[in-house]
């Protein structure tokens, strides 16, 4: 059987490992100004997104002790979730012809394509003090986990235009819907589409683009409803909120609606009605669980951080594959081999790969030092 390492042609590990700071996209506040090359740099901005919150998240649940503990369980059901999420913004990418280009997120310093200041409630000064470095599961990490779930309070225009940049993750996909709608003539039905969380969530109509036009579109606002749900929850302040009370009082007595039924998990979930904000802002109210020691210098940890690095480059690779045809086309004709081949290889390699790296990542923290996911973090945490 051929490995998916003797055909991964140009996007090589060191390349994907390779984090960078990446700017803030300005804000489109007409319909005019949307193209097909914006649409598509707004879907790629979304799988950026979503692809940064996935080892943040891991690496503060898997540093917690207690395997068993209400904390982890917790994140573990929120880093289920933001995987699905970013199945659901690659297929919407893939369904407006996208080449998803996936690499290392980094870490240190603004979270990408998104100013929280921005945000009217403004959750950088609510959930302070916050680190957007990897780290244990402490308060800054925590209150970090907050500010990314917080949501916006989206103006009847959708798009502010007193602003010029996006201020939640809910801002983004709003926009991305205005985008969709007025390109539906640009669907393409069930490209590259990937439905791994379907026995998950049987009642979710579709996670996946299998129509095109009118039909599609449909289809591409029920996976926005999905990701805005399950993660910042509705906008708000909503008409439930009295506005005259001061903003940290609204946190202290913040309460969602719970999660439409088709988005909930009851197979692993222990608060499946609650979105990812509503978790984190209870977990924040929790007593901090007990978290691995540091060993700084430590050999072995050392040696463990270079084999996550390792394995994550390689899920890199996987991603770039699994999520992106036109990436497949270019491997399959550099290789001489059929797409239904490169795709075989690589949806084989991609739970096998997922699983190492979560075991690298508890390895990491078991051995006293920060898990490092990019090229850059490890030789700064050396």
């Amino acid at each position: 059987m051929m490995r998916v390492k003797h055909f991964l042609g140009m996007r090589t590990q060191q390349e994907l490992l390779t984090s960078h700071n990446i700017v803030h996209p300005k804000r489109i506040v007409n319909r005019n100004q949307w193209t097909i090359e914006a649409l598509r740099e707004h879907l790629q901005w979304a799988v950026d997104v979503e692809l940064y919150t996935i080892p943040y998240y891991m690496s503060a649940m898997y540093s917690v002790i207690d395997q068993a503990s209400e904390a982890r369980r917790l994140v573990r059901s929120v880093v289920n979730q933001e995987m699905l999420h970013m199945q659901c913004a690659a297929n919407i990418a893939n369904a407006y012809g996208v080449d998803l280009h996936i690499t290392a997120p980094h870490y240190g310093g603004e979270i990408p394509h998104l100013d929280f200041s921005e945000n009217p409630n403004q959750p950088t000064r609510i959930f302070s003090p916050y680190s957007t470095q990897i780290g244990a599961m402490d308060v800054e990490r925590i209150n970090t986990m907050c500010i990314i779930e917080c949501p916006g309070e989206i103006s009847p225009a959708i798009l502010n235009p007193s602003s010029d940049e996006y201020s939640s993750i809910g801002d983004i996909y709003e926009a991305i819907r205005v985008g969709a709608e007025t390109l539906k003539e640009c669907i393409s039905a069930n490209v590259n589409q990937v439905a791994h969380f379907k026995s998950t969530y049987p009642n979710v109509s579709s996670l996946t683009v299998s129509k095109s036009g009118d039909e599609g579109l449909v289809q591409v606002n029920q996976l926005i409803d999905l990701i805005i749900d399950q993660g910042e929850g509705a906008p708000w302040p909503n008409e439930k909120i009295n506005r005259n009370v001061p903003i940290e009082q609204r946190f202290e007595e913040y309460q969602q609606d719970q999660l439409p039924p088709e988005y909930q998990n009851h197979v692993d979930d222990i608060q499946p009605y609650w979105d990812h904000f509503q978790k984190f802002t209870y977990l924040r109210k929790q007593k901090l669980p007990d978290t691995y020691p540091l060993n700084f210098g430590s050999p072995r940890g050392l040696q463990n951080q270079q084999i996550l690095v390792s394995h994550f480059g390689h899920f890199l690779q996987l991603m770039n594959i699994v999520f992106n045809p036109i990436y497949q086309q270019h491997l399959a004709k550099e290789n001489g081999i059929s797409v239904e081949q490169i795709q075989h290889e690589a949806g084989a390699e991609f739970g096998t790969t997922m699983y190492k790296v979560g075991a690298a990542i508890a390895a990491c923290w078991e051995n006293g030092v920060v898990p490092a996911f990019s090229t850059s973090q490890s030789q700064t945490e050396q």
